[in-house]
């Protein structure tokens, strides 16, 4: 379920991603055309959305607390865009709270008890 979710929320990034770059309001971490982001400012949203998949993937025992924890850095990475780029920061936004509620559904869905 979770590697489904996380999927659909990859598929948000590269939305916001690819929708911002077009409208000329880039996401901070992608950078204008003109001036691009180093790639390792690309690799943080990519990360964050890599990561829980791949600890469910291993069965990795916090595989609910990487979850968790990469949903609410994806939700910070939409904070420094909201200064100059509101409706990217927005958009950043509702996709890092999207993933932050399938991750406690996950959580509580799973929750075992003693």
């Amino acid at each position: 379920m979770s590697l489904l979710s996380w999927t659909a929320v990859l598929g948000a990034v590269i939305a916001v991603a690819i929708s911002s770059r077009t409208i000329g309001r880039a996401v901070w971490w992608l950078g204008p055309p003109s001036n691009p982001a180093t790639p390792v400012f690309l690799l943080i949203p990519v990360a964050l959305v890599v990561l829980p998949p791949l600890a469910w993937y291993r069965r990795h025992v916090s595989a609910h607390n990487i979850d968790l924890v990469c949903a609410v850095l994806l939700i910070l990475t939409s904070v420094p865009d909201f200064a100059d780029r509101p409706g990217t920061a927005v958009a950043m936004l509702v996709v890092g709270l999207a993933a932050l509620t399938q991750s406690i559904a996950v959580r509580v869905a799973t929750r075992h008890y003693r």
